[in-house]
């Protein structure tokens, strides 16, 4: 059974603290996410079909990677990584040859290209190959697509960590989280009956028709779905846009039923794009937590945030971002996110060794948070795109930045996609704050940490703010180092240990924040600490009526 099934309806609706709610709809969200199903293709290894993707393969790392390197490096870690199908299979290099052995035995030498063309080194790969299936039983019996994922997953080793190559159809999952789906809007898990609605997303078919949460689908096109694996399932689930599906549905009557009723829905299906977008108002704050960034993001942060000033109005104290966890996404959705509480300056810049990796990016339109407060909560866990966002709000001194030093993801991908469908991501910049720091390496150093040991409760962080010890100064955190200066580094870190736990301690500093201006003031650096004192003497009191977790 899968892992979140545990969270029945009931549970779901019990007094939950803000943490634990949140922790509840990110778990869902990642199973629905990780659903889609797997499988290696059958296709029949072919020469041609290999060489004109290893060429093109080839092609995108040497010209976009962010250092240079030589194709012939690429095309023998290829080779090289062939015996993960076959530990039998040998490469042996001499240095303008190469010969393919199998059990010791030679079965063919090549000597080397004299330039360094990509489709002269990929037919190179391609004809060594084709003599290792000559006498590779496991090679015979496995498919193109099998051998494709051995070579890629060399080249990509020789590599930085975040270059990666994906499948086809591993690819096609991961372009459907980026840009959607044909599908239906539901989140579901496997269960013994059937395929258990967890929820139903805003304005999707599912909705339109009249699903709920609860609903168990017990038959998709009148065949019966119960012993299917949930990828199987999703396979039947998913499907072309305006096409449609008939669904098998059981719903017990009333919450305390046990008796169910089988009902059949008729459902068209629409792009679904996963939404990455949580938001908990809560005693006029909005809480919007921000799991991902694919192409609805943006839009669907802009309708909350519109949300949250046509519910609460003039009482709207301000907004705390949730980027724990959140392990990025898509660049431009980062930007155009940073973009709705920004009204001018540098959002951020990238910089790599292709000269269209060279981009500066600047806010262009009005904050559409109309000057309120924003706090933003990172951890261990939040990483690339919301790095991003995390340090262009701190930077233009748009948002108080709350919890541990974040992961340190400061590279760019840029996904190029093959044609088998898979896809290849190759780092090709890295990502700079507005204030001209890399990320890469040393992640954002929040406003206010909460990892320190002399930080237990709230009260200790008002002290600290009131001394003068907090915030961290921005010339602490913003100053530049050498990616390669790691020993710089992690004493700069080790300022705001990393945490990759969401505390509630996090939520309730950027609450008491919010409901208490003088001590908003003193984060921000706006009033000198002796002078205050006194003010932020009778705002604690304010802040110390406050629960001490949201229900």
């Amino acid at each position: 059974m899968p892992f979140c099934s545990f969270f029945s309806l009931r549970n779901l609706t019990r007094p939950l603290s803000l943490r634990s709610r949140i922790s509840c709809l990110a778990l869902i969200f990642l199973t629905a996410a990780c659903s889609a199903p797997y499988h290696s293709s059958n296709q029949v290894y072919d020469k041609k079909t290999a060489t004109a993707l290893f060429s093109q393969g080839f092609d995108y790392v040497t010209e976009y990677y962010i250092d240079e390197i030589d194709v012939s490096r690429l095309a023998l870690a290829g080779l090289d990584n062939l015996s993960t199908i076959d530990p039998d299979v040998e490469i042996l290099d001499s240095g303008n040859a190469l010969t393919v052995s199998y059990d010791g035995v030679p079965l063919s030498r090549y000597s080397y290209p004299d330039d360094l063309n990509s489709r002269s080194w990929a037919l190179l790969t391609a004809s060594a190959i084709e003599s290792v299936k000559q006498q590779s039983p496991d090679f015979q019996q496995a498919t193109g697509e099998q051998i494709y994922l051995a070579v890629f997953d060399g080249v990509v080793g020789e590599l930085d960590r975040f270059s990666r190559y994906s499948a086809p159809e591993q690819a096609t999952n991961n372009r459907d989280s980026r840009n959607g789906f044909g599908g239906l809007g539901i989140r579901y898990v496997k269960e013994e009956q059937g395929a258990h609605i967890i929820s139903v997303m805003e304005n999707t078919p599912a909705e339109s028709v009249g699903l709920k949460a609860g609903d168990i689908i017990i038959a998709v096109n009148h065949s019966d779905i119960r012993k299917l694996s949930e990828d199987s399932i999703t396979h039947l689930l998913k499907g072309p846009e305006n096409s449609r599906v008939s669904l098998t549905v059981l719903r017990k009557e009333t919450e305390s039923a046990v008796k169910q009723q089988q009902l059949i829905f008729e459902v068209t299906r629409k792009r679904i794009v996963i939404q990455t977008i949580t938001y908990i108002p809560h005693d006029n704050i909005a809480y919007i937590q921000i799991s991902g960034f694919n192409k609805s993001t943006t839009t669907s942060l802009r309708s909350k945030v519109r949300k949250a000033q046509k519910e609460m109005g003039k009482d709207l104290k301000g907004y705390i971002l949730d980027l724990r966890n959140n392990g990025g996404g898509l660049l431009s959705e980062a930007i155009s996110a940073a973009d709705l509480f920004i009204p001018n300056g540098t959002i951020v810049s990238t910089r790599g060794r292709h000269p269209d990796s060279h981009q500066y990016n600047d806010a262009h339109s009005t904050d559409f948070a109309q000057g309120l407060p924003v706090i933003v909560l990172v951890n261990a866990y939040s990483a690339s795109s919301s790095e991003i966002l995390a340090a262009a709000l701190q930077d233009s001194e748009r948002a108080i930045v709350i919890g541990s030093n974040s992961f340190g993801k400061g590279t760019v991908q840029k996904v190029f996609e093959l044609p088998n469908r898979s896809e290849i991501a190759i780092t090709w910049a890295r990502f700079h704050a507005p204030s001209g720091y890399a990320i890469q390496g040393r992640g954002i150093i929040p406003d206010i940490c909460t990892t320190n040991s002399s930080v237990k409760t709230v009260d200790d962080v008002i002290a600290q703010l009131k001394s003068g010890t907090l915030p961290i100064s921005s010339e602490t955190r913003t100053v530049s180092l050498l990616p390669e200066d790691e020993d710089a580094l992690e004493k700069l870190k080790a300022i705001c240990p990393q945490s990759a736990q969401p505390s509630e301690l996090e939520e309730d500093v950027a609450e008491m924040l919010l409901m208490t201006p003088a001590l908003l003031s003193l984060a921000k650096g706006e009033l000198e600490h002796g002078k205050t004192r006194e003010i932020a003497d009778e705002s604690v009191e304010e802040s110390a009526q406050l629960p001490e977790t949201i229900q």
